[in-house]
């Protein structure tokens, strides 16, 4: 992969394909086959991340281990987790792959393919209910190979993909490897496979064919990524993020990689800059609240914070925020809240704020000077009545039994000790 990314970016398809760059690889030739200029365009630039398979977040949802108040996190568990790329960063659950693989840029099928039509039919097709019909297809063209090899890499059958993809490589008489689409495509393969040095020649081949189209750069950024090269990774999701709006999938992804190098701040502005035109906006700003408080030491200065969080969730809640989804972001804001104040609050003195006179120590007080979160007064007894309330809310609303005995019982550890 190269070591960083070319200045003065532009032209794209549209503006015609030159000549074999210098040390362009093997691949780089084969991307650069003779497809007319605007239908080239037209393919790589139309698959924003509304038609992806994998939806924005599949990209990029920054995933964490919960925070000190593990106990506040999802009742369905945490998923394994490696330790965070950078010093004091926050521990993220490793990308997969496979999912970012169908959250990249789809090509549409070339309307001169014989069997354009056929497929079109086909586009709500389930993955296995694709594979039966594609038998039915009128000629066997390299259309209709890659869309069967897309159906195994939705299938998660990485290896049926490769099968699929060598015999297109390798159909006689036919030059189909000298694609561009089938050099993407090997791109996406390779990915899943874990193939990451095919991977990223790929779609080096396919920003050198289309420098100026958003599609190559995402798939570096991913390849960057998945290689631990964060720097690089945060270029390219940058370019395209700047460029156009509607990959959603770069600004997670951008958001992700921040968070990895430690720069929550840079992460949550991110998230934040999602368009509230975005489909995607509301998951931009759920995460946005997780990206600003998940894993955040308690002794932190974190009022600022957590008084931003919680006018997020509250305006959330304004704009139709389902009930659980809200109270699962409650329980965060509080629950980090609650470690801040049993740590003695600090920074709130700092911020402008102090303890009320008489406070004997961490959880004491801080309600007479600091106003409420999210209808729970900042201090210890407030906050363990609020997040008591809403576990049990999130029970009522659980729809397996085992999700609510064990939301219930968390309600029963926050509730306030009293002396009845």
């Amino acid at each position: 992969m190269r070591a960083g990314v070319r200045a003065g970016e532009g032209g794209g398809a549209a503006a015609g394909i030159s000549a074999q760059p210098a040390g362009a690889s093997q691949a780089a030739v084969a991307a650069q086959a003779a497809v007319p200029a605007q239908v080239a365009y037209e393919v790589t630039s139309a698959t924003g991340p509304q038609t992806m398979s994998g939806g924005a977040e599949a990209l990029a949802g920054p995933a964490f281990t919960t925070s000190a108040g593990s106990a506040v996190g999802s009742a369905s568990g945490v998923a394994a987790v490696t330790p965070g790329s950078v010093r004091g960063a926050p521990v993220l659950r490793p990308l997969d792959t496979g999912l970012a693989v169908l959250a990249l840029p789809v090509p549409r099928v070339d309307p001169a393919d014989p069997n354009a039509g056929f497929l079109a039919g086909l586009l709500a097709a389930a993955p296995a209910e694709l594979l039966g019909a594609l038998r039915a297809a009128p000629a066997d063209t390299m259309e209709t190979r890659l869309r069967r090899l897309r159906a195994h890499l939705e299938l998660g059958d990485g290896a049926a993909a490769l099968r699929e993809l060598r015999a297109v490589e390798t159909e006689p008489g036919q030059g189909w490897d000298e694609d561009w689409r089938v050099v993407w495509y090997r791109g996406l393969v390779a990915l899943t496979n874990d193939d990451r040095e095919t991977a990223a020649l790929s779609f080096d081949a396919m920003y050198d064919a289309f420098p100026g189209e958003p599609a190559p750069k995402l798939a570096l950024a991913v390849c960057a990524e998945v290689l631990g090269q964060l720097d690089n990774a945060a270029e390219y999701y940058r370019l395209v993020w700047a460029t156009d709006h509607s990959y959603v999938s770069a600004a997670f992804g951008l958001a992700r990689v921040r968070l990895a190098a430690g720069d929550r701040a840079g992460a949550v502005a991110t998230l934040e800059s999602v368009p509230e035109s975005s489909i995607h906006y509301t998951a931009a700003r759920i995460a946005a609240v997780r990206a600003r408080l998940r894993q955040r030491p308690a002794h932190d200065a974190l009022l600022e914070d957590l008084r931003s969080a919680a006018g997020q969730v509250e305006r959330l809640a304004d704009s139709g925020l389902d009930a659980e989804r809200r109270e699962q972001l409650t329980t965060e804001v509080l629950g980090c809240a609650l470690d801040w104040v049993l740590s003695g609050s600090r920074g709130a003195e700092q911020q402008g704020r102090t303890l009320p006179s008489g406070a004997r120590g961490p959880g004491s007080g801080g309600a007479a000077a600091r106003p409420g979160l999210l209808g729970s007064a900042l201090d210890e007894r407030g906050l363990r009545l609020g997040l008591e309330r809403s576990f049990r809310l999130l029970a009522r609303l659980a729809q397996r039994g085992e999700e609510r005995i064990e939301l219930v019982e968390r309600a029963n550890r926050f509730r306030p000790r009293t002396w009845v």
